[in-house]
């Protein structure tokens, strides 16, 4: 008896020690940033240039933005990345779209790519709100913005676009919250009442007035693709969804989604 209940005191205690170390370590188990120098050099000639956006607290972050050509009305694009890598790992992936002539602001969070600061959910959404103030200030109103989340970046144009109209809200493997991803990949463990950067996305869906595009991959193993369908699902309409079979994560490019997109903004530049 007296052998059972120590193996059931030390699992309690192993268990707790478990929630206690993942509580305090969970910004570092979300947020991957890489700190490598930025290097624009090699898509200086497409027309990026580096641009430098401050913040409301008072950091100043640099960016990477290129002017939208007139034939594309003004429409940018304002990319809000992944958790993990820096925005020099994300040109390619829309090099199509750069060469199509629409603007594009790679904004860079705080603690990504030599920025200052450590992120957070707090301060990202502070660094979105610098991104559009510096567009404002280069005369691109919101109407002609095109938000783009990728991942965790979903939760950061939700917020922004459950504020204003945009031209569109694209979302990359959208989630309905932090706590709920965190809960599906650790349901051994009630995390789901410990994550402090929630990004509760699914509750600002129906907010959101602007046309919306889900796209996901139907074997994301990082984002299930049941995520994305939920959010689609609460998004008012006009809305479109394109969920692609064998994609996963960080694959879409592969499976044409530029060429989608592209397709979809021709369609409808009128609004």
């Amino acid at each position: 008896m007296k052998t059972i209940l120590f193996f059931l005191i030390s699992g309690i205690f192993l268990y707790a020690l478990l929630i206690l170390v993942l509580f305090f370590m969970q910004r570092s188990l979300l947020y991957f940033p890489s700190n490598e120098k930025l290097d624009l050099s090699q898509y200086a000639a497409i027309g990026l240039e580096e641009v430098k956006l401050k913040t409301e607290d008072g950091l100043e972050l640099t960016a990477w933005f290129m002017q939208a050509d007139p034939a594309r009305d003004g429409r940018t694009f304002l990319l809000f990345h992944g958790n993990a890598g820096h925005i020099g790992h994300r040109v390619e992936k829309f090099r199509r779209i750069l060469e199509a002539g629409y603007g594009f602001l790679f904004l860079e969070y705080r603690g990504y790519g030599e920025n200052p600061g450590k992120p957070t959910e707090i301060g990202l959404h502070t660094d979105a709100r610098a991104a559009l103030d510096f567009l404002a200030s280069r005369e691109i109103p919101y109407e002609k913005v095109i938000l783009y989340g990728e991942s965790l970046g979903c939760g950061i144009a939700v917020r922004a676009a459950s504020e204003h109209y945009f031209s569109a809200v694209i979302l990359e493997a959208p989630y309905t919250s932090i706590a709920d991803v965190a809960q599906r990949q650790f349901w051994f463990l009630p995390v789901r009442w410990l994550v402090r950067d929630r990004y509760d996305t699914l509750a600002k869906m129906n907010r959101i007035t602007s046309p919306v595009v889900v796209m996901h991959g139907e074997q994301d193993d990082v984002i299930h693709v049941s995520f994305g369908k939920r959010v689609f699902e609460a998004a008012p309409e006009p809305k479109t969804a394109w969920f692609f079979e064998g994609a996963g994560h960080n694959n879409l490019k592969e499976f044409g989604f530029d060429t989608r997109l592209l397709d979809y903004l021709q369609r409808n530049r009128s609004r």
